[in-house]
């Protein structure tokens, strides 16, 4: 990455009891008094949502308080030292001065993790503090960081007008609609970026590409939400929760398909668009998630056989460590072991949201764009691999002198791209018709040469 970029409740119970078992009196012993004391046993705190959020509040409290011994008190005996009152003190009043205010505190679960993000506003901006716990609810990692702040602001013009967002699970991320004035019939596309850490104007190394293509869009009727990936807002995440696709990609993904039908937008046509590597992972995505169903749109994207070696290849791996990851992959059984920087569970995921795996099973109607002068995705090699998916539902096209951030030679971002979308997402053959622009254009239907 550039940068470098569900939820099961478990509760494990554990509780000991001790009993005494009387022995039977000898018949020619006297007969004596035995006393019965039962022992008696820490009980162990579940870890649950409810003791998670209780958590999640107690160090809250104690960082808004400032009692940093008592902070160092909630860690387990063999960190105390590496998080002594003093060392935590320097750690949260170097990443945000305070006086400190609690906003949110939500419990963090993902397979055999357990602990909690806390937010609090601070003069310097949002404190984002993560810990995790053990069985018994004592901290055993810590992690703190300034968020960062939220500087988009919502436009407007006769023909479409902006609103902010929230989207994505608890801590919820910042996000932008943008509604045609027609807005209540308007198809709504969720635009995906490049980078895993993209905010949401970016993607890649264009920072107005998403805002940009949302303008576009809207000019031409269709709505869209762009919001900060989650690795975007979140600069402490991965020293504590690690590396999982799942988290930074999937969960809030899946949030933000099902919170449509709360906008003024028709939630029955929800389009998705992906520019470079998500438009690939959005044959996965498109697959687990049913409600997308107006279409699929893949925007210079790079055609790779499995999901590991687009991660590699948009991670800018040479070609000695992509075999290496291949040939590991087809035999680590280990989740726990690096690969590349990266844990092997990471490159799994990866390996499973290959587009591949899914070209097949997704119906929907599908357009895949490229710009001929993309000088990041191959027009040569990319496009030409991406004809051999054939089906009835994919529209291929291609676009002359326009490079990868669907910029022309003069550095203006192209409007035929947002004005096919929305051509195409209303029955229109994009092959067929006139372009409103002198730039010239080649079209290659899905499967033919």
């Amino acid at each position: 990455m550039r940068k470098s970029i569900v939820i099961l409740l478990t509760g494990v119970l554990l509780a000991g009891c001790a009993s005494a078992t009387m022995q039977p009196e000898q018949s020619a012993a006297p007969a004596r008094s035995v006393q019965h004391v039962a022992e008696e046993t820490e009980p162990v705190v579940q870890r649950t949502y409810g003791t998670l959020k209780q958590k999640a509040e107690e160090v809250a409290e104690k960082i808004t308080s400032a009692s940093w011994e008592e902070l160092s008190s909630l860690f387990q005996q063999d960190q105390r030292s590496a998080f002594s009152a003093a060392v935590l003190q320097e750690k949260i009043e170097t990443a945000a001065s305070g006086p400190y205010t609690i906003r949110e505190t939500d419990p963090y679960v993902r397979d055999d993790l357990f602990g909690a993000i806390v937010l609090l506003d601070s003069s310097s901006g949002l404190l984002e503090a993560v810990f995790t716990v053990n069985e018994a609810m004592e901290l055993n990692a810590f992690a703190c960081g300034l968020r960062p702040q939220q500087s988009v602001e919502p436009e407007e013009t006769e023909d479409w007008r902006e609103m902010l967002v929230t989207v994505g699970n608890a801590p919820a991320l910042y996000g932008i609609l943008t509604l045609p004035m027609e807005e209540e019939t308007a198809p709504i596309a969720i635009l995906m970026p490049e980078e895993l850490d993209d905010p949401m104007n970016e993607s890649g190394s264009n920072e107005t590409f998403r805002k940009d293509l949302a303008h576009q869009l809207a000019e031409h009727g269709v709505a869209s939400v762009r919001f900060d990936m989650r690795l975007a807002e979140d600069p402490v995440i991965t020293s504590v929760f690690g590396w999982r696709f799942a988290q930074f990609v999937s969960e809030d993904f899946a949030a933000i398909a099902h919170s449509l039908e709360l906008y003024p937008v028709d939630a029955s046509k929800i389009v998705y668009i992906g520019h470079g590597t998500a438009g690939a992972l959005g044959y996965g995505l498109v697959q687990q998630h049913f409600e997308i169903t107006g279409g699929l749109v893949l925007i210079n994207a790079p055609f790779e056989t499995d999901g590991a070696q687009l991660f590699a290849r948009a991670a800018w791996l040479d070609e000695e460590t992509k075999e290496l990851v291949s040939e590991t992959l087809e035999t680590e059984d280990a989740d726990t072991s690096e690969l590349a920087g990266y844990p092997v569970s990471w490159w799994k995921e990866w390996q499973g949201m290959g587009a591949l795996r899914y070209t097949r099973y997704v119906a929907i109607p599908i357009l895949i764009q490229q710009g001929e002068a993309d000088q990041i995705v191959s027009f040569k090699e990319d496009y030409d691999s991406w004809k051999s998916q054939k089906g009835s539902n994919v529209t291929m096209k291609s676009y002359k002198d326009i490079g990868h951030d669907l910029r022309n030679e003069d550095g203006v971002f192209d409007e035929q791209f947002a004005e096919d979308i929305a051509d195409w997402l209303s029955g229109v053959d994009i092959n067929k018709k006139k372009d409103t622009k002198d730039t010239k254009t080649t079209a290659t239907t899905a499967g033919k040469r």
